[in-house]
């Protein structure tokens, strides 16, 4: 039988948890909806994709996993890889789509090695301490309740578990230009939903109320929105890694608002 979390975030949650827009609808169907149609999604953050996916395999160099868990999985990028270094992996996404793109990636000798999700993750039902490495990259921004999604990693990790938890940094300058472009576009097209606006030091607030502690971080910026326009995915890439270089080398770290965390469960 499944446990209920004991552990009750404090932090931040009148900023954070925005469960329901303002004619009291959940954000959930609109975020299904949208990732539900991946293609612009996949070709104009293929080059973030590739950070973050060189990121997760440098915080998990050299370490082997039973259980792990990716959380909003998309088309499996971040995490398939790690079939080389676990014996079971859970891909949950609310996507149907994504997780179609995600299964077509898995080899056929580890397809019986993959459990394969449509889920909200609050309402995935997953066991407490069943997990020894859970991924939550490119999620916080799309759903109901941040710190929820938070208290419930914390639950469902085993002690000493690792948790790789990316997010934004809404309010840091290098945003600025972004909000810009977003608040122009939304002018002339309605927004499928608004992203969450996070602060680095709540979110890692809310990770020491339920006992996660950093061991690695890795902090960069993306180009701005709307740089796709005259610059291809290749330059993107070379110019944030230009920039932030690598996880295991991070320079001016300070310019950037997206932040990577390696997280252990005590």
């Amino acid at each position: 039988m499944t446990k209920r979390c004991s552990t009750v975030p404090t932090v931040s949650e009148a900023v954070f948890d925005q469960e329901m827009d303002s004619k009291g609808n959940s954000k959930l169907g609109k975020v299904t909806s949208w990732f539900d149609k991946p293609d612009k999604y996949l070709t104009r953050r293929r080059f973030d994709i590739q950070i973050r996916s060189e990121t997760v395999q440098e915080f998990t160099k050299g370490r082997e996993f039973d259980r792990v868990l990716d959380i909003g999985c998309g088309d499996g990028s971040l995490s398939i890889p790690l079939l080389s270094k676990c014996r079971k992996l859970t891909l949950l996404d609310v996507s149907n789509s994504m997780l179609a793109i995600a299964r077509s990636r898995i080899s056929e000798n580890r397809v019986m090695d993959v459990d394969l999700r449509n889920s909200d993750f609050n309402t995935a039902n997953l066991d407490d301490e069943s997990y020894d490495l859970i991924l939550c990259i490119g999620v916080l921004a799309h759903v109901d309740s941040p710190s929820n999604v938070i208290a419930q990693m914390a639950r469902i990790a085993k002690p000493g578990a690792l948790l790789i938890l990316e997010f934004t940094d809404s309010f840091h300058p290098w945003g600025i230009p972004d909000t810009i472009y977003r608040w122009i576009l939304k002018m002339f097209r309605p927004m499928p939903f608004d992203v969450n606006r996070l602060r680095h030091r709540d979110i890692n607030e809310l990770c020491r109320e339920n006992r996660l502690l950093p061991i690695n971080r890795y902090r960069y910026g993306i180009p701005p929105a709307g740089t796709h326009w005259f610059a291809d995915q290749a330059q993107m890439y070379s110019l944030t890694r230009y920039l932030f270089g690598q996880s295991n080398d991070n320079r001016n770290g300070w310019m950037g608002n997206e932040f990577i965390y390696c997280l252990e469960k005590h």
